[in-house]
């Protein structure tokens, strides 16, 4: 037999052996399942990695391991996943659950006795396989709301060896859904200097008919050159009102395929790199995300299973073409867009050329512009493609005009600290200026001569100082009260400018866990992690914001066990 056929045999073995050790698996709930957010959905910054599974507004739901395993990687943070488990499978691959709000007893007792030793509440842990082995079926956490979460759901993931996300739905997690995917908006472009469209150099918004329940269909366009598409689109599942992401959009030009894009699987590594699949600009401006339907040579996603070229049409002289657009859901719904497409040329077409500034950013080079007492520094491959920037400074404000082009990496900003009086030097940060005049730290730190912050958002930012220490104070407690009928206890905290940094909680002179939860600004302790000894006891919590300013509170109660 060749050997291209045994190597095919292989590859269609192994993909059904996965498949027979998964179509199997359990639901990771035991309610109907209703999604929040689809696998590959587009997100600030990234694509979706999982499910959103909600959970009736609710917290506390038991959550099931989906197959035997055994917990290879524990993560608790206070923003992104929040508590979130990882169990690893004898088929290779991982399943995530995440925003949890606690694990089972078992799980649980290892997780608090690692954060005691370390003496830390955000911890990563990597058991041995024999230290917390699973089976299917197995109540393994309760769902939360804990993390980045906007609200009560459970994050589910499927991941593969090579730890790339990959779709549930193709491994047996299945959601009912007759509803077909809903188009908003269709736009074409002109895609270099020498094209047009409509007449025009620029974005053409195109309008369309429904013709029947799945097919619609755009005016007529006249064309030259290069064009490409672009659609606003979601999708819907049944009994929910959610605006969920596609799981396909294939185009087609007179019948043969042209562009597919397919969310099966992604890398984490290229999950950052969403804004090249956007037309970014419109995004800014608007807040709702067009995705093209063809390919920027800077763009490194695994999502196009068919492209001829990179997705844009060539226009030939002379020449009708019919393109279509296809959407579907992973359970075949799906809706067609019919554009006709005359190749066309209007002489006076004018194209709008960019501003020069004096503020160049090439890719592949460092570009660092000094706006006195400011210094602005793009490393190489800190933007996709060269731009004109639009810079500005006094000294007290930095006007850095958004470029309207996305970043693949952070840029640094410099302000010297000779320009600040000494005795505020400890207590200046660089700040960005937001909404309502209200400012927000950017992260950076103070090195030699000068402050410095990292950042990818452009705008306007200024020195702020924060000398003042976070708050704190006790929410469902007084001082030097009794708290022996108490299950916890509670103490809000935050800080007004620069935003907590750390914190860490004592009784009696010994470290307790103090569960953080950004989002409230609260600091809990369970009292049935550890036995008090004796009935009076001593509380201190100490909390430190990004500026190393402290605050310290105590205060005595009373417990008897």
């Amino acid at each position: 037999m060749p050997k291209r056929l045994l190597f095919l045999f292989g590859y269609l073995f192994a993909i059904q052996s996965i498949f027979a050790q998964t179509d199997s698996l359990r639901m990771p709930l035991d309610i109907p399942l209703y999604l929040s957010g689809t696998f590959g959905e587009l997100r600030s910054n990234h694509f979706h990695s999982g499910l959103d599974i909600k959970t009736n507004n609710e917290e506390g739901l038991p959550v099931y391991a989906v197959d035997d395993g055994y917990v290879y990687r524990i993560k608790i943070t206070r923003n992104g996943y929040g508590k979130a488990l990882y169990i690893k499978h004898p088929s290779g691959l991982v399943s995530v659950y995440g925003h949890l709000q606690s694990f089972n007893d078992r799980i649980e007792a290892y997780v608090k006795q690692k954060q005691y030793k370390k003496q830390q509440f955000e911890i990563e842990l990597f058991p041995y396989k024999i230290e917390l082995p699973i089976k299917k079926g197995e109540i393994i956490a309760y769902s939360g709301n804990t993390g980045g979460s906007s609200g009560p759901h459970l994050h589910f993931e499927l991941r593969n060896i090579k730890e790339h996300p990959l779709n549930p739905m193709a491994y047996g997690i299945r959601i009912k859904d007759t509803q077909k995917p809903v188009i908003r908006n269709l736009f074409v472009y002109p895609m270099d200097s020498l094209s047009q469209v409509n007449q025009s150099g620029k974005r053409i918004k195109l309008n369309f008919t429904r013709l029947n329940d799945s097919v619609f269909l755009a005016d007529k366009i006249l064309a030259w050159g290069t064009i490409g598409f672009g659609i606003e689109a979601y999708d819907n599942q049944d009994n929910v009102f959610n605006k969920n992401g596609l799981y396909k959009i294939k185009m087609t030009v007179n019948g043969l395929p042209y562009f597919t894009q397919e969310m099966m699987e992604f890398s984490f590594a290229n999950s950052k790199h969403i804004n090249t699949t956007l037309d970014y600009p419109y995004y800014l401006k608007h807040r709702r995300r067009i995705q093209k339907l063809w390919v920027e040579p800077y763009n490194p996603l695994e999502i196009y299973t068919q492209l001829v070229g990179n997705g844009s049409l060539k226009l030939e002289p002379g020449n009708n073409y019919q393109v279509t657009i296809e959407l579907s859901d992973f359970d075949g719904n799906k809706i067609i867009i019919k554009i006709p497409v005359q190749s066309f040329h209007d002489k006076s077409v004018k194209h709008v050329q960019p501003n020069k500034t004096s503020y160049y950013v090439a890719v592949d080079k460092k570009s660092r512009f000094d706006l006195p007492p400011w210094s602005v520094v793009f490393k190489p491959h800190t933007s996709y493609e060269n731009f004109y920037l639009k810079a500005d400074a006094t000294e007290k404000l930095l006007s850095i005009k958004n470029p309207m082009k996305p970043l693949q990496n952070t840029y640094l900003i410099r302000y010297p600290l000779a320009k600040i009086k000494s005795g505020l030097r400890p207590y200046a940060y660089i700040a960005l200026y937001g909404r309502k005049h209200r400012t927000y730290y950017v992260s950076g730190y103070k090195k030699h001569d000068s402050i410095r912050a990292f950042t990818k958002r452009f705008g306007n930012f200024v020195i702020r100082y924060d000398s003042i220490a976070p708050y704190i104070k006790p929410e469902n407690f007084k001082e030097n009260a009794n708290l022996t009928d108490y299950h916890f206890l509670r103490l809000k905290t935050g800080d007004r400018q620069s935003g907590i940094k750390a914190y860490n909680g004592y009784i009696d002179g010994n470290w307790i866990l103090l569960e953080y939860d950004y989002k409230k600004g609260t600091l809990t302790y369970n009292f049935d992690d550890k036995k008090l000894k004796g009935y009076r006891h001593q509380l201190k919590v100490i909390v430190e914001d990004r500026l190393g300013n402290t605050r310290q509170y105590k205060t005595v109660f009373y417990r008897r066990e």
